[in-house]
């Protein structure tokens, strides 16, 4: 289970982004790992990476830029690419800051471990914690190569002159928390691999940060949908990406690559918080390591609509379109086979650190996750869940049917058992 995918870091960003305006609090403490000094390659072969996943996947001018709303997909307006935004006017705390290669008013006095470090780990070049908005728990993912290239793109675009107040926390509003340094080289994907690649995309373009329910009552799903999405002026509920009847069984590949190059399905548009404006540059076979990684994730059943009536959802707690269609988790959980838990109660940890705590009482079985404990809710053979958890669990034995570690058949990972 990453950081970037947690419940937990998921609802820590939406309640500082809601917050409400008010003084601003104070000034953040230097946190983080010491800075290098080291210069990335200016290669042609890392700029054109960079700008490959700059202008594409990790949609950096969309959050970076001003955006024309009135075009198909809101893309940066022209001539302001990485010039830093204002969020919103009614909550100016909110700030993107200006990337460009400006010295005076953006990243041109920056060194380039600045820049990484502030991509994947979420530190700002002078020491403060970045605002969760900066999806740097995604972002750390990055490889090495992938984060230099980036860094090295942005130094070759026009610098903007555009002078921008710094993000301020609301008065009242916790301090956001630094994310681990990195102190261990992170490797390129197994390109080859369209799993393994897959993975790797959706990891960092944080797809199941969006396409999951993390701020309803209840959570139906990983990819089932639900996120309620605001951009300027637009809003919209996440769709259900899941193989499930409520989600998209009748995608092929090639209808996928249309609707990502065409942002239209169905002959309808899709909203512009779903940033095909800048997946559209993707290539094929990436898109189609997306498609293949996304096909392989659990089904979620959750309906989802944003072109009907909104009605109370049973799945998520929310109202959205077809909400009505829904059941909730208890309503469709199975008979729980108790034997199928047996011996694996305890604590477990997942390699990132993130926990699980499995237990019983008498025969009601709980899992926590960083919140209250909540009953085990199975929904399959030895599969397990509970009422706010996105993850689908089962039990893992060795050849002799000893308990061996939780695995996630979310996110591919394993928690082993913590003393």
């Amino acid at each position: 289970m990453t950081p970037a995918n947690s419940p937990a870091r998921a609802v820590a960003a939406v309640l500082i982004a809601a917050a409400a305006s008010a003084a601003p609090g104070p000034t953040p403490s230097p946190a983080g790992r010491p800075l290098r000094d080291v210069t990335f390659p200016r290669t042609p072969e890392r700029i054109e990476r960079g700008r490959y996943l700059t202008e594409g996947l990790l949609q950096c001018f969309l959050c970076h830029s001003e955006r024309d709303w009135s075009a198909p997909g809101a893309p940066p307006r022209a001539g302001r690419k990485g010039a830093g935004f204002v969020w919103r006017p009614d909550k100016p705390w909110l700030v993107a800051p200006n990337i460009t290669p400006d010295k005076e008013t953006g990243a041109g006095k920056w060194t380039d471990d600045m820049l990484a470090r502030a991509i994947r780990e979420g530190i700002g070049h002078d020491g403060r914690v970045l605002d969760p908005q900066m999806w740097s728990y995604a972002f750390r993912y990055l490889s090495d190569e992938d984060v230099e290239s980036v860094v090295a793109y942005l130094r070759t675009i026009p610098a903007v002159r555009n002078p921008l107040p710094r993000t301020r926390r609301p008065r009242g509003r916790p301090e956001p928390q630094s994310a681990p340094p990195l102190t261990l080289p992170v490797p390129k994907p197994r390109a080859a691999h369209p799993l393994a690649r897959g993975r790797y995309l959706a990891r960092v373009a944080d797809c199941a940060g969006c396409h999951t329910s993390w701020y309803g009552p209840t959570n139906p799903g990983l990819y089932g949908g639900g996120n309620e999405i605001g951009r300027g002026k637009a809003k919209a509920f996440s769709t259900n990406l899941t193989r499930d009847p409520s989600g998209i069984p009748y995608y092929d590949e090639a209808l996928f690559l249309e609707v990502m190059r065409t942002g239209k399905v169905k002959g309808r548009e899709l909203s512009p918080v779903m940033p095909w404006a800048v997946y559209r540059n993707l290539s094929d076979d990436d898109l189609r390591a997306l498609f293949t990684f996304l096909g392989s994730r659990p089904p979620v059943s959750h309906n989802v609509s944003n072109h009907e009536p909104p009605t109370a959802c049973p799945a998520c707690g929310q109202k959205h379109g077809f909400g009505d269609r829904n059941r909730s988790k208890e309503a469709a959980a199975r008979p729980l086979e108790e034997a199928r838990l047996e011996g694996c109660e305890g604590r477990h940890a997942f390699d990132d650190g993130f926990t699980l705590e499995l237990t019983r009482d008498g025969e009601r079985w709980f899992l926590k996750f960083e919140q209250e404990p909540e009953p085990v809710l199975a929904v399959g053979a030895g599969r397990f869940t509970s009422r706010r958890l996105a993850d689908i669990l089962t039990c893992e034995r060795d050849a002799e049917r000893r308990p061996t570690a939780l695995y996630s058949l979310s996110y591919d990972e394993r928690a082993r058992p913590v003393e």
